[in-house]
């Protein structure tokens, strides 16, 4: 079987000529206006209608047609279809089709031809699989195209690619997959920019300092959650909405048992807290606590003033699915959408007035709810806390734990909910800092923490409402 590339356009891709002889290329969300083509070229680009036809035919025909000059012409038309994400690129095995790029980003560069590596290829380290409207899909946060697999023999391939392997080499490997198409397909894979071409110093992932540096979770992270390397709709599409109601602004009270917190005097701490400058000054982490532990006054007082809810409304919406009505808050620190999707709980070892055990802050009503006793799950939080910060655990006097009612961002924000709910993190450790150093306590956020653990604590489903912060406090 002969092995080839498949130029096509993506289905909602429509070329018309205008009043004026230009060629209007129009896709579902960009249009694009070509001059000064020929008639075998404006051909050319009508061929590109699904299912499409062989790339070295149709540069033949524009060639034949409007001559030498006309090949810029038409590969700059490719270019601009490209970028735009219009332009489908497939690998075929005779008549099967065995994968197709899809450019995702304005940066990819289509080069013409088929060229194949010369030197071994290994796949990327962060090139990934995974499943997607039925068909398997390799990606990579270094890539600007995805890889749509259709053919068994392209993920066989993908896994041959585990290790560096030359392009005759690859034909033998994978069983049923003729040497041509092989390399067909590893071509493919490398304008992807899925596979790296490896010499006595391994590939660019291995040599170069930056690359080094970035784990394949960062990366993908980083380049999925930011514009730029994927072509999924950003920000608030409220692409639940129709699906799902949107969550609460405030998480409903489950604890049988409350405890009402203490209010503070505003007024009196804007007259008598030190000045802003000293208070930025003096932040910083502090592990060291007094004997004397914090009591249950300061941590009403620091929770009212990081975390209460100030004011509850309910506004419409425009979304998708038609109008809907969601609620909003406002509080001490800033949140996307006015969304608030962080729960705040505290796991006390240490605090005069409140006994051992695991509370949950009510924002709106300023309490405390306990769902638990001092049990294996808390010290294991108050352990690793401790352990994280370097505070010896007898030491431990409290720790809040952030948790993100994630569905609550998702229900409107795509592709960047998790990025925004770290920020949100960031956003309150700051202001924990500052109003802790304000009132002479002892702050220190700590890096990392066990969430599966946390859900166990607190009786909470992972996916739903999971930890992604944590902070100590103590006595100073």
């Amino acid at each position: 079987m002969a092995a080839s590339w498949i130029l096509s356009l993506r289905e909602g891709v429509v070329i018309s000529e205008g009043e004026a002889g230009e060629v209007v290329i129009a896709g579902p969300s960009s249009r694009v206006v070509l001059r000064g083509l020929g008639p075998a070229t404006l051909t050319a680009l009508q061929r590109l209608a699904p299912p499409g036809m062989p790339e070295a035919k149709l540069a033949e025909s524009v060639l034949e047609g409007d001559g030498p000059d006309a090949l810029a012409r038409w590969y700059y038309a490719l270019q601009h279809l490209a970028q735009r994400g219009n332009l489908l690129v497939s690998a075929h095995a005779g008549k099967d089709r065995l994968a197709t790029l899809v450019p995702t980003a304005p940066s990819f560069v289509f080069a013409g031809g088929t060229t194949v590596p010369e030197r071994p290829c290994v796949l990327s380290r962060f090139a990934y699989l995974h499943r997607g409207d039925g068909e398997m899909v390799l990606e990579s946060p270094r890539s600007f195209a995805r890889v749509l697999l259709h053919d068994d023999r392209a993920s066989a391939l993908v896994h041959a690619l585990a290790r560096p392997t030359s392009a005759d080499e690859l034909g033998g490997r994978v069983l049923g997959l003729p040497g041509a198409a092989a390399g067909q397909l590893l071509g493919l894979f490398a304008a992807a920019g899925m596979v790296r071409e490896v010499d006595q110093g391994g590939t660019d992932e291995d040599t170069d300092p930056a690359l080094r540096s970035w784990e394949f979770h960062d990366l993908l992270f980083h380049s999925r959650s930011r514009e730029g390397r994927h072509d999924h709709p950003v920000g608030g599409t409220y692409r639940l909405a129709g699906t799902l109601d949107p969550p609460p602004a405030v998480k409903p009270v489950a604890a049988a048992e409350t405890i009402e917190l203490y209010r503070p005097d505003l007024a009196k701490l804007a007259r008598e807290d030190p000045p802003f400058a000293e208070v930025q000054e003096r932040r910083r982490s502090i592990r060291e606590y007094a004997d004397e532990p914090m009591t249950d006054r300061q941590l009403g007082e620091l929770l009212y003033r990081v975390a209460r809810v100030k004011d509850l409304g309910e506004w419409e919406v425009t979304t998708p699915a038609g109008p809907v009505r969601m609620q909003s808050t406002s509080r001490p620190y800033p949140a996307g959408g006015g969304l608030y999707e962080l729960e705040f709980y505290a796991v006390v070892s240490a605090c005069r007035g409140l006994t051992p055990g695991l509370y949950h802050y009510d924002p709106l009503g300023h309490r405390l709810g306990r769902l638990a006793g001092p049990n294996a799950d808390t010290e294991t939080l108050l352990a690793s806390a401790g352990s994280a910060a370097g505070v010896e655990r007898e030491r431990v006097q409290v720790l809040l734990i952030l948790a993100a009612r994630f569905p609550r961002l998702a229900w409107k924000y795509e592709s960047l909910a998790y990025a925004l709910t770290l920020k949100h993190v960031g956003v309150v450790y700051q202001t924990l800092y500052l109003a802790a150093t304000a009132m002479g306590l002892a702050p220190c956020a700590v890096g990392g923490g066990d969430s599966d653990c946390f859900a166990r604590a607190a009786g909470l489903d992972y996916y739903a409402e999971t930890a992604v912060g944590e902070f100590l406090l103590g006595s100073r």
